[in-house]
């Protein structure tokens, strides 16, 4: 229990100096943060900083939501208001229109969301992610040329995953050259955990732009 409550403790101190909507996880692990036993810092310290977990204490939320998982565990073992990427614990905002502007009611269906990891390197539109970042990459024929940056770049697309009805919404950061077919999304390993667990690889998914 000792161990549990310094992890905690720790995370609120961390997150005491954040502000604002943006964050970024910190790039060092307290030397008393077990990532062997707990799930890896950098996912739980965006998460506390997202769900403002900072200003939660003493809370229902605080105890359901604000601290870390087991290594075995994943989102989708907790209340869906746990997540801050989920459509339901948070509303989405709006992005810059793309060339391709779709109505928000159109929903595209028959395509497959799959997941990547950003290994540090920048995806097409040419910012460097984190994995846990809701961003995706979007079929190479909608994205256009790879060399470019695409006026899909920043476009919002609210996904859900057919089987159980989870929604998640995602900028798009990338091309996907590999993707099944052109209804089909790359995700973030953040943003597929929203929807399904990271062990089931590749889920049906419909999906709309967020104009």
């Amino acid at each position: 229990m000792s161990r549990f409550l310094s992890v905690v403790s720790l995370a609120c101190v961390a997150a005491s100096a954040v502000s604002g909507v943006v964050v970024f996880p910190r790039a060092d692990v307290p030397s008393t943060y077990d990532e062997g036993y707990l799930e890896p810092y950098a996912q739980y310290h965006s998460r506390y900083l997202a769900l403002d977990c900072e200003d939660q204490h003493d809370t229902d939320f605080f105890a359901t939501c604000c601290h870390p998982m087991l290594a075995s565990q994943s989102l989708s073992d907790r209340p869906a208001e746990c997540n801050p990427w989920s459509s339901s614990s948070s509303s989405s905002t709006t992005s810059s229109t793309s060339s391709e502007e779709q109505s928000s009611s159109q929903v595209y269906s028959g395509g497959y969301a799959t997941y990547f990891y950003q290994n540090g390197v920048a995806g097409a539109c040419g910012t460097v992610h984190g994995d846990y970042d809701m961003i995706a990459a979007i079929d190479q024929d909608r994205y256009g040329n790879s060399g470019a940056v695409s006026s899909l770049c920043g476009q919002q697309v609210k996904i859900t995953n057919t089987e159980n009805q989870k929604t998640v919404t995602v900028t798009i950061a990338d091309d996907c050259p590999t993707c099944d077919n052109s209804n089909s999304i790359d995700l973030s390993v953040g943003a597929f955990e929203a929807i399904a667990d990271l062990s089931q690889g590749i889920v049906s998914i419909d999906w709309e732009y967020v104009n």
